[in-house]
């Protein structure tokens, strides 16, 4: 039975150009056309509404302050694939470039228009949809190969194991319409979930606490890796449910398991299994690719001197962490830490003990943050620690415990040499004290130079409203101590 009517979702800030776009739609073929404004809530309503077709302006769109995020999209057009496959998605954007275009193609979007563009075009890319969505939704089999193809789409453009095994969640989501389930590993015998720190939902903690019950009832995983099977359906018990695991690896040896909640068995096991091998085929080679690309990051983003990442992986991390704070609204920390008077030592002792130093202050600053978070060389004898996640309090606790610590230090001790010196330290919050990535590098250098101003050997807090310049100073936690 063919569809007469279509539910197309557009996500669109501009009134007029959701008029335009509504018109040309409605022009193709009879729609329902809802629109939204702002991307925190398209995920839900493509999950209820099961829509042939969503839009999506890119260069409108807002999140929280940030504005005209671009390349973002390509992140909402991944959420909106996980929840589900099959729905068709066109992006539209100011400044589309080529790459995120064919990023787009490769992670399943329709079409990626660059403004201005031909109306005709877009007419027929929303006819392609509205067919395509329609075939798949009256063929069952056919929807079910979409699904792996996108999937494995979405794994190949992607060099992060963990938004790997996110799309595989998605993936089996809509093979089985399972609503819940985790990615778990064992560490030796021990049963570890994974959290997915993108997850837009509320967590269920009753489904997570069902699930692990389970999973440590039946216990089946290391029983899968002894008899090296790669998926298993265990059945409903008297007091537990009915699970579906799926076992596989990626950039590494450790084995991982999708683990589903009460699943449909597929109508035929031999067309799944040969779905569930060709998708541990695409993971298993995107893995390699993972493992491979980290060995070339490595040697890209590594700073010779001191062996810590450098500022290209820097802009890297930045665009990562400010994603993320955008999407869980938790905020990240800068650290801007100087050696005080360095040049003296270059100047009396010569580069290459100034080199050594600099070794070993980068080793000794990564010993005083967290396992979550980086130390860079930003220059010279400058340094950058992000910190992440991480509130004004902690960054204060945590760039006064560097300052003390390096205060307290004897440099190159192991040679004889014992050498002294103090850091200034410069503490800026993303977003509270600066929205983008150059802002809230600036606002803790600032900052931190306002320490040197000061007496040096001191930690400033970037000002809320005029910058650093006029930073508060943060009360040491203890008193100079004498050599």
């Amino acid at each position: 039975m063919s569809v007469k009517s279509y539910n197309v979702l557009l996500i669109e800030e501009d009134p007029k150009q959701t008029e335009l776009y509504s018109d040309l739609i409605c022009e193709v073929a009879e729609c329902q056309v809802d629109v939204i404004s702002r991307v925190k809530s398209p995920f839900d309503w493509v999950g209820r509404f099961n829509y042939h077709l969503v839009i999506i302006d890119v260069s409108s769109i807002s999140t929280g302050k940030r504005q005209n995020l671009g390349p973002d999209g390509l992140s909402i057009l991944e959420k909106i694939k996980r929840v589900s496959p099959i729905t068709s998605v066109i992006l539209i954007s100011d400044e589309a470039t080529v790459e995120e275009a064919v990023a787009a193609i490769r992670m399943g979007a329709e079409d990626y228009f660059k403004k201005p563009f031909n109306l005709e075009s877009f007419r027929f890319s929303v006819k392609r949809s509205l067919d395509r969505k329609t075939v798949l939704l009256e063929n069952a089999g056919a929807s079910s190969y979409l699904n792996l193809i996108n999937s494995c789409q979405m794994i190949s453009a992607s060099l992060e194991q963990e938004k790997i095994f996110w799309i595989i969640q998605s993936f089996f989501s809509g093979e089985l319409h399972s609503d819940h389930s985790a990615i778990y590993t064992l560490n030796k015998t021990e049963l570890m979930r994974l959290e997915d720190p993108s997850s837009e939902n509320h967590k269920d903690r009753a489904m997570e606490e069902i699930l692990d019950i389970a999973l440590h009832a039946a216990n089946p995983l290391q029983k899968m890796i002894d008899a090296n099977e790669f998926y298993r359906f265990v059945e409903r018990g008297q007091l537990t449910p009915g699970l579906f695991i799926f076992r596989f690896r990626c950039a590494g040896d450790v084995d991982y398991f999708s683990v589903n909640l009460s699943p449909e068995v597929p109508a035929s096991l031999e067309a799944f299994e040969s779905r569930l091998r060709m998708l541990r085929a695409q993971i298993e080679l995107t893995g390699k690719n993972i493992e491979h690309y980290k060995g070339v990051q490595h040697l890209a983003y590594v700073d010779d001197v001191t062996g810590l990442y450098n500022t290209r992986y820097l802009n890297y991390i930045l665009d990562r962490e400010i994603a993320q704070a955008v999407s869980t609204q938790k905020s990240f920390a800068i650290l801007f830490i100087d050696a005080d008077k360095f040049k003296g030592i270059n100047d009396s002792h010569g580069h290459l003990i100034g080199t050594k130093i600099l070794n070993e202050l980068g080793n000794h600053l990564k010993k005083y943050v967290r396992e979550a978070d980086t130390v860079f060389r930003y220059g010279g004898d400058e340094f950058v620690a992000v910190l992440s996640p991480c509130d004004l309090a902690t960054a204060q606790n945590v760039a006064e415990r560097i300052r003390q610590s390096v205060e307290q230090t004897e440099f190159l001790a192991h040679e004889g040499l014992n050498y002294r010196f103090t850091v200034s330290i410069g503490v800026a919050l993303f977003p509270d004290h600066a929205d983008s990535k150059k802002a809230v590098i600036d606002v803790a250098d600032k900052a931190m130079y306002s320490a040197k101003k000061s007496t040096r050997n001191r930690v400033f807090i970037a000002n809320f409203d005029e910058g650093a310049e006029k930073g508060a100073e943060v009360i040491k936690l203890k008193e100079k101590t004498s050599a």
